[in-house]
């Protein structure tokens, strides 16, 4: 799943990079870059479908040559990355930290007006987004002009000045409609987005005991208090699940126990501190509630080139994007690589089909059926299921996995003391009940829906495991022990890949 949500996000900066280097009329419509769930009108997120297809084909051909292809993404990638902070840094408002209005972050009506404007022009979609940017623009002037302050008025004006200003006569009444219509609904949204945020601790009735906390935090510097911060935590934990793609790697390492500990936890040290750099930038280059969550980077270059800013931020911005591409496209080489690692594991402990999930091609020598599989479905799921959703389902997964590895570890330290443990968790009585608690507090954030699709993918996996796995894992009738090569009831699967046994690297 999280294949596809990189893949939904992908078509967001193709469109970015597009608009920035070609213009408008060169981007993909939007009716082709949506899922029909999300976005009325929309028929298919078609740029998903088509990477996601693309890196299939690349992966079935050959690991040398995808590993190669990876490598020069991800140079790209670090690269520009770095350019964002160093051309960035220039660029920095602190005010836009600490001095703009926690009520001035998006509001009910913002998000309703979207689908008011694309109901009124069913089959006109561009009549829509101009309607829609109109309203935006409009309403938030309105909420300005009516707090006064001269600094908000400002900065509205810098943002949506060329809108306000192409606003016709005999466009204000049709503007003014569809906002009453978005005040007139606004008590519900508001309602439905406050039970979101709080996610289960809504359902089970905690958030009312919590409010008056979240309420008490709530500022500039900290505009969407607890609760927000939370979420925010929950659905961008994806952005730190690839990590584990190192640990699937392991058995082709010279010195694993040294070497993985050290290539995760490095990693992990360094990207935050590039994600930390990056969002900081951004936010202090642009006001947080203008931000383009689409394309937050890319857009934020672009928006202060309209501003003035010059060409170089307008390059910026496309070679931003192009750098963005890149990531996510090395994102999703390395997990379809890393899920044909763990489909060949699987497979070697009978866990899967080994005829399927362990086959390789005689001439690429590739696990071609289970890439094959693997980017059909995913393909699908990018092109018409919504990007909220796959965030959210993602997330919850693994957050689940966590728990369940950081409970399995703990109970295997106190029933199998003697067990062998070529990696070693330090403090394990203290750093084991943590990660069960913390993954459990963010997993709480997340809407009961994501919850319901935790059991029922939960409960999938439980049928697949009971009917087939069982019976055919070489583990079947030993008691956990560690002597499975040696089990005569191990059946013969197919080898990992790797120097020794021929596939290519």
């Amino acid at each position: 799943m999280s294949a596809a949500t990189v893949a939904a996000s992908w078509s967001k900066y193709l469109n970015e990079f597009l608009r920035v280097c070609f213009g408008e009329q060169y981007v993909v419509p939007e009716y082709l870059c949506h899922d029909p769930f999300s976005k009325p009108g929309a028929i298919m997120n078609l740029p998903a479908m088509l990477i996601l297809v693309a890196v299939t084909v690349v992966l079935v051909i050959g690991i040398r040559e995808s590993a190669a292809s990876n490598t020069a993404l991800v140079v790209l990638k670090l690269s520009v990355v770095l350019f964002v902070i160093a051309v960035g840094v220039f660029y920095i408002n602190p005010a836009n930290w600490t001095t703009i209005p926690a009520d001035e972050r998006r509001q009910p009506e913002e998000l309703l007006i979207p689908d008011l404007a694309q109901e009124r022009y069913k089959d006109d979609k561009d009549a829509a987004q101009r309607l829609h940017v109109q309203a935006i623009a409009t309403f938030k002037m309105e909420r300005a002009q009516a707090s006064k302050d001269s600094d908000r008025i400002a900065r509205v004006e810098s943002h949506f000045g060329k809108v306000l200003a192409g606003i016709r006569e005999t466009d204000k009444k049709e503007i003014a409609d569809l906002i009453s219509k978005a005040k007139e609904g606004a008590p519900k949204k508001a309602e439905t987005e406050e039970s979101r945020k709080w996610g289960m601790f809504a359902k089970v009735g905690l958030n009312k005991s919590l409010v008056a906390l979240d309420d008490s935090v709530r500022g500039p510097y900290f505009p969407f208090g607890i609760s927000g911060m939370m979420l925010g935590a929950s659905l961008v934990f994806f952005a730190f699940i690839g990590f584990d793609s190192i640990s699937t790697h392991s058995e082709e390492a010279v010195k694993p126990q040294r070497d993985v500990p050290i290539g995760i936890l490095a990693s992990l040290f360094m990207c935050t501190l590039l994600y930390v750099a990056v969002a900081g930038i951004i936010t202090a280059m642009e006001p947080y509630p203008y931000i383009d969550p689409d394309a937050a980077v890319a857009s934020a270059f672009r928006s202060r080139a309209d501003q003035g800013g010059g060409g170089l931020l307008t390059a910026s911005a496309g070679l931003i994007s192009a750098g963005a591409l890149a990531g996510m496209t090395s994102v999703l080489l390395i997990t379809f690589l890393s899920q044909a690692r763990i489909f060949l594991a699987m497979a070697r402990d009978g866990l899967m089909p080994p005829s399927i999930f362990g086959a390789v091609h005689e001439r690429f020598k590739t696990p071609h059926i289970s890439t094959m599989l693997t980017g059909a479905l995913m393909a699908v799921v990018a092109a018409f299921t919504p990007i909220a959703v796959l965030e959210e389902m993602v997330n919850i997964g693994t957050l689940f996995a966590f728990v369940v590895v950081c409970a399995a570890v703990l109970i295997l330290r106190i029933k199998r003391p003697e067990a062998p443990r070529p990696f070693k968790c330090p403090l394990v009585f203290i750093v084991a009940p943590l990660g069960v608690a913390v993954n459990l507090l963010l997993m709480g954030f997340l809407p009961p829906e994501t919850w319901y699709r935790l059991l029922i993918w939960l409960g999938i996996g439980l049928v697949i495991y009971f009917l087939y796995s069982y019976h055919h894992s070489v583990m079947h009738d030993v008691s956990l022990g560690m002597d499975v090569p040696g089990n005569p009831a191990a059946k013969p699967v197919p080898p990992m890949p790797g120097p020794e046994t021929g596939i290519k690297e």
